[in-house]
């Protein structure tokens, strides 16, 4: 007795190859594509304002502490954030509600850059390596969801009956792996030595 439901196609490659497919590397494919493109695109437009491609440079100048709640079911924490005034070094632009997580206590004033929606980047190693770091796992992640999504099944940069094309954007992705990983351990390094 036959319960009604086909079974799924292989999926073809070149020469006519049958791939056998895996149950949901599909989907899995797909929420690493939506993850890999939302982290791209996130790194992508911080670092262009951490390095000052993209924003309106300017100074944030520190004039109050404030002490934000942050909480949940696991409990509650504290963190320093600091309001102040932010001024372009054109003159041009002038935001005396910016908030910032460094304020530098108010000793000096911080190098940021503006973005268009009233974010501000501070223009360290730190932040830029962090956006790196972010770009290349972005990057990875969407360039291992491709053959899944394509064939149905992930393949290993080693696999024989892969077609070129997927070799290729494995050898991608192990590069923005090999990128990935000194960033973010230069980026954490950064960060706590301050």
């Amino acid at each position: 007795m036959s319960s009604g439901r086909a079974s799924p196609k292989p999926a073809t490659g070149p020469a006519g190859r049958a791939y056998a497919r895996k149950p949901g590397a599909r989907m899995g494919g797909v929420f690493a594509l939506v993850a890999g493109a939302v982290l791209v695109l996130a790194s992508g437009i911080g670092f262009a304002c951490a390095t000052g491609l993209a924003g309106t440079p300017g100074s944030f100048y520190a004039e109050r502490r404030e002490q934000m709640i942050d909480g949940g079911r696991g409990g509650y924490a504290t963190h320093t954030e600091w309001g102040g005034t932010f001024r372009s070094d054109d003159g041009k632009v002038t935001d005396s509600h910016a908030h910032l997580d460094e304020g530098g206590a108010g000793e000096a004033p911080v190098p940021v850059t503006r973005a268009a929606w009233g974010d501000y980047y501070i223009a360290k190693p730190g932040y830029v390596l962090g956006w790196v770091w972010g770009f290349s796992l972005g990057g990875c992640l969407v360039t291992c969801a491709l053959p899944p999504l394509r064939f149905g099944r992930p393949f290993r940069p080693s696999d024989p009956d892969a077609p070129a094309w997927v070799r290729n954007v494995m050898r991608v992705s192990l590069w923005c792996l090999v990128t990935c990983a000194p960033a973010g351990a230069a980026a954490l390094a950064l960060a706590v030595v301050g």
